[in-house]
């Protein structure tokens, strides 16, 4: 990075260049030298915090990107055909499932290499296509880097600029980090299976995929260890044991065995692929593959014990700690707010930090403008969800309560009062009592702590035994719609049952039927959720209605008869 405009460009997110050049200019002391001006300029980079960025740092913004590394794995160079016939060329990426070339003329074939990275916060791929593929054949593992890239992603960063770094410079590896952008395979068990669409272009077909969410029992065994006998397998498990991951499934056959053994089984996948990520994440598509573990299968010789995930109390857990789980009772189930959350620069052409979105000067200087600063700010990727609950220790009575903050996806999730939730890889913060102690009725029982479940942890309601139990019952009542979805509320207690739909036809019929009069739902209970068997309308009489309007008078009180 020799000029001005290359270290603007790592922070172009934050400042105009008019507003560069501005700090650049306060802070160079020699005019019309270029070399003092480009100092100038790294150390304004540099004092945003922009210069050398941690790997776990990298995020979408800037141009580019700098940061040192160590190169972990240097994989082979990939080689593939163009379509002449486009404009523009396509080729399947095991990175990025699909990548378009920007130079329709190259001449195939075409190369592609990626490169692991690494530092002491997380892991990187470095991506170098064509000509630059030649380029990286002096890079050896063990080299630390200097890298100037373009950030897509932590399995997408396209390499610009790189020179090996200033002799006595070492940079540090994650011990439990990424170690290979080899297939693996892995022995987990699973917690959560979702179906998924992928985002994707305008009018491009959406893509579905298997969300699997695993807690790790193996870890990550190369194949060709697989038929060395039990010490050698061993030894080749290179990853973390006992952990949470992420698994996304986009083969078919891979995705239809998942479901058919279902939430709970013990699997090993083979031939699936790790991606940088700040959690453990996977990937398996139609080349992988998949056996399910029964519990008498052996590991060359030992026994399988599945392994099950730890739960902590609530009494026992530290403040400000991380990557544990927790079995908890909903006493109160607050509700969802929605709130705006706006990429940097929208909130920098919007006067973040000056007026401030939402103040009156950001409201005058919007009316001015004819509101026209409002356009697209409110689409669905902009609007971020929250949920503040209130929950006791599920495995005792001890009378402690705690707030369980759910971020994101997780605050969708239909939630109610007296529901047990387990909360896979949580972390505990410490809360504000001024903030939370409204929340609790018995002040004594505050934990002092907060549980906060965001993107990389797993939320999953059990009723009964982990199932919807085998008591089957009927519920009278209003469907209502609230934040956690649809309910019903039943006719003369007032309770409210969250209603779960066992297919899509009958959640257009709930939805249809929502404050549309009473209706009758037959399923089964557990807790406040009713999973729908069948839902029909309730057809009552005149003289029924008649004495339901007379309880409702003695109810509230009101004076004078009901005609007949």
């Amino acid at each position: 990075m020799i000029c001005m405009r290359a270290y603007h460009a790592l922070v172009d997110d934050l400042l105009t260049w008019e507003e560069f050049e501005a700090k650049v200019g306060a802070v160079c002391t020699k005019e019309n030298d270029e070399d003092a001006e480009t100092e100038a300029a790294r150390s304004v980079a540099e004092s945003l915090g922009r210069l050398h960025v941690k790997i776990a740092d990298l995020k979408k913004g800037p141009t580019l990107c700098s940061f040192f590394c160590k190169v972990i794995e240097k994989g082979d160079i990939i080689r593939f055909e163009r379509d002449s016939e486009t404009v523009a060329h396509s080729y399947i990426d095991p990175d990025d499932d699909l990548f378009v070339t920007e130079s329709p003329d190259a001449e195939p074939p075409g190369l592609l290499r990626r490169v692991l990275v690494g530092d002491d916060t997380g892991e990187a791929v470095l991506v170098f296509r064509d000509m630059k593929v030649h380029g990286t054949q002096d890079i050896r593992v063990g080299d630390v880097l200097e890298v100037a890239a373009r950030f897509r992603g932590l399995s997408n960063v396209i390499a610009v600029d790189l020179q090996e770094a200033d002799k006595g410079r070492d940079v540090c590896l994650r011990k439990s980090g990424m170690k290979t952008l080899k297939p693996l395979s892995l022995r987990v068990k699973i917690l959560s299976l979702e179906e998924r669409d992928l985002p994707c272009a305008d009018n491009a077909p959406r893509r579905r995929f298997t969300d699997a969410y695993v807690w790790v029992i193996d870890g990550h065994v190369s194949p060709s260890a697989k038929g060395a006998g039990y010490e050698a397998w061993k030894e080749a498990v290179t990853g973390n044991v006992n952990c949470f991951a992420r698994i996304r499934v986009f083969g078919d056959a891979v995705s239809a065995t998942l479901k058919e053994a279902g939430e709970g089984a013990v699997i090993e996948l083979d031939g699936i692929t790790q991606r940088p990520s700040r959690f453990a994440y996977y990937r398996a598509g139609d080349e992988s593959a998949v056996s399910v573990c029964m519990p008498d299968d052996t590991v060359s010789s030992r026994d399988f014990v599945p392994a099950e995930v730890p739960f902590e109390r609530l009494a026992d857990l530290p403040g400000d700690s991380g990557e544990i789980s927790v079995s908890v009772r909903v006493e109160d189930a607050g509700h969802i707010g929605s709130y705006l959350r706006l990429p940097r620069k929208q909130r920098r052409l919007r006067g973040f930090g000056d007026a401030g979105y939402g103040s009156d000067a950001a409201n005058e200087e919007s009316g001015a403008a004819g509101g026209a600063a409002d356009e697209g700010i409110y689409r669905p990727e902009n609007i971020f969800r929250i949920r503040r609950c209130i929950v006791s220790d599920a495995s005792d009575g001890s009378g402690l309560y705690a707030r369980l903050v759910l971020w994101g996806r997780q605050a969708e999730i239909p939630l109610s009062n007296g529901d047990t939730v387990r909360v896979y890889n949580c972390s505990i913060r410490n809360a504000d009592m001024a903030d939370t102690r409204g929340d609790f009725k018995d002040t004594a029982g505050d934990a002092g702590f907060e549980i906060h479940a965001g993107s990389n942890s797993c939320v999953k309601i059990l009723h009964g035994d982990g199932g919807y139990g085998d008591e089957y019952g009927e519920i009278s009542g209003v469907i209502m719609e609230f934040p956690e979805g649809l309910c019903i509320i039943e006719s003369g207690s007032g309770d409210r049952y969250t209603v779960v739909a066992q297919d899509k036809a009958q959640v257009a019929l709930l939805s249809q039927s929502a404050g549309c009069g009473e209706v009758r739902i037959l399923g089964r209970i557990a807790g406040h959720v009713i999973c729908a068997g069948s839902v029909n309308p309730v057809l009552r009489g005149v003289s029924d209605v008649i004495k339901r309007l007379e309880n409702l008078e003695n109810k509230f009180g009101f004076d004078g008869d009901i005609p007949s």
